[in-house]
């Protein structure tokens, strides 16, 4: 384990040219750069040169910046995460999957996994995404060129332009008047639209139109389905090889595939979070077993416990990579039950269930979550439980 740290000022610039493990980067209130890097001290080459600092790494590598940090990401081989750093984000190229968080505005050139990314302050411009997309809470514009696979997204309050999505598309609200959301895809298209919403519609499908929308009007002609919502402020429009279909969003509602968006983040998140806590731990863990062997004076003593101590922190990284597919696994089968239950009430009943009144809280939440990093619940019981909070 090897860490470096450098005082600095609070908007410091900082230049990934290459990375050949995992890549976090983590905003700190702190005024420093810190380095924590899984391997050797010439594993890594850290330089300065005023306010800005260029990193080459060999091995999985922590690093914590000011929070008004410029980021630029060159090559990550692995995955990258990028947490709370509310400057610029420019990143080129990742070859695993990316996932963002409390970002400023950002640029992704190509991902060859997939992308996550929620509460993006500014555009999000993305050219090419090789897996699924989700998307949520993007304050300016959402620009993608290519999906390889499906795009979910939401809470997008500076409009929407997607070339091509080679799978299907989920789009929720917000559709802010004076804006446009364009997109083209090879699969289907649902879309939830709130009853209050001011929309003109501009809908191109290799197959069928079908709306579940009370009082919206569809008329068809060259080939569009067009229609108007409310005065038509926001203008959607859509081709796609599949179906379209549009079903009403009640505003209390707040729904992406047929869950709350609040517990839906919560579980796409839930595994990302555990593996990075855990991450941090094993870090930590490993500066404070380098401070120990530099008190064991037998030098034969200090590699036998170096090797013994190594072995745990593998296994310990093993685990944390199960735990966080398995929490992957539950959450998606806890959508698919969702999604089934919503479908059995709507062949039973005509109409489809509604959220309680009283949503689960932020707190709430947050308690699950702790359970699961203690132990104390599997990811299976927390994606129930979340389930069970929200009403579902």
């Amino acid at each position: 384990m090897f860490e470096q740290t450098f005082e600095t000022s609070a908007t410091p610039h900082v230049t990934v040219t290459e990375c050949l493990g995992n890549l976090v980067v983590r905003g700190s209130e702190e005024r420093r750069i810190t380095l924590r890097l899984r391997g050797e001290a010439d594993d890594a080459l850290l330089e300065r040169k005023g306010e800005s600092f260029t990193l080459v790494a060999r091995a999985d590598c922590l690093l914590t910046c000011p929070p008004a940090t410029t980021l630029t990401a060159d090559g990550v081989q692995g995955n990258l995460k990028v947490e709370e750093v509310e400057g610029p984000v420019t990143i080129n190229t990742v070859h695993g999957n990316v996932y963002l968080r409390g970002v400023g505005p950002t640029a992704l050139e190509q991902v060859f996994g997939n992308l996550r990314a929620r509460q993006v302050v500014g555009d999000l411009r993305v050219q090419t995404t090789r897996g699924n997309a989700r998307v949520r809470q993007v304050e300016g514009s959402l620009s993608l060129s290519q999906v390889g696979g499906n795009l979910v997204t939401a809470g997008l309050q500076g409009g929407l332009a997607v070339e091509q999505v080679r799978g299907n598309v989920r789009l929720g609200p917000p559709f802010s008047p004076g804006l446009t959301y364009r997109l083209s895809a090879n699969g289907n298209l649902a879309l939830r639209v709130p009853a209050s919403a001011s929309l003109r519609l501009a809908l191109r499908a290799g197959d069928r139109v079908r709306s579940r929308i009370p009082d919206l009007v569809l008329e068809k002609a060259d080939g569009e389905t067009r229609g108007v919502l409310g005065a038509g402020e926001a203008s959607l429009e859509a081709r796609v090889s599949g179906n379209v279909s549009l079903r009403p969003l009640e505003p209390e509602e707040g729904l992406v595939e047929g869950l709350p968006l609040d517990f839906m983040a919560d579980l796409e998140g839930l595994g990302a979070q555990i593996e990075a806590r855990i991450a941090e731990e094993m870090a930590e863990m490993e500066v404070r077993l380098e401070k120990s062997l530099g008190r064991i004076g037998d030098p034969e003593l200090r590699q036998r416990v170096k090797r013994e101590a190594e072995r745990a922190l593998r296994k310990a990284e093993q685990a944390a990579g199960q735990t966080r597919r398995k929490a992957e696994r539950e959450a998606e089968r806890a959508r698919l039950r969702a999604e089934r239950a919503e479908r059995r009430w709507q062949r039973a009943s005509g109409r489809r269930p509604r959220p309680r009144r009283e949503p689960a809280t932020d707190e709430e939440r947050m308690r699950v979550l702790r359970l699961v990093e203690e132990g104390k619940i599997t990811p299976e019981q927390a994606a129930d439980l979340l389930a069970a909070l929200e009403g579902q």
